[in-house]
């Protein structure tokens, strides 16, 4: 007697986009445990629609005695659904009161895009300049 596969133990292939978030950082909207990455996470995990998958800080400029300091938090994720994330990004990072400047990048047909919080709300799906010979990539 042949027993057919069992469908629950299939593998699925569902595919997934790189995302990550930029915030500036500022002396007084400090986030020591990172409670941000925790929330935005649960967000996408509620909804089922990605994970937080590292952070960091971006360092800016060196200053005249070397020293570099952190300009912005990046937050990288992997989502499955790449719109319904980014509508909930939308939602979620002002009321994390995250400032304007924070950008959001992530790649659609082909191209490298960011959506960036102004003080007028939102400007979306802007082309972020190919890099230039010498200067540092944004991702």
């Amino acid at each position: 007697m042949q027993i057919p596969p069992d469908d629950r133990y299939a593998h699925r292939e569902v595919p997934q986009f790189f995302v990550y978030v930029r915030i500036p950082v500022a002396r007084h909207a400090a986030d020591p445990l990172h409670l941000r990455e925790e929330r935005i996470d649960q967000a996408l995990q509620a909804e089922g629609l990605g994970t937080v998958v590292g952070w960091g800080d971006s360092l800016g400029e060196r200053h005249a005695d070397g020293k570099r300091a952190a300009t912005f938090m990046r937050v990288d994720i992997s989502v499955s659904d790449l719109p319904r994330a980014l509508a909930l990004l939308h939602a979620l990072l002002p009321a994390l009161e995250a400032p304007p400047g924070t950008e959001i990048h992530y790649h659609a047909d082909g191209h490298h895009l960011c959506d960036a919080i102004h003080d007028q709300g939102w400007l979306l799906a802007q082309a972020v300049p190919a890099v230039r010979s010498g200067s540092h990539p944004t991702i």
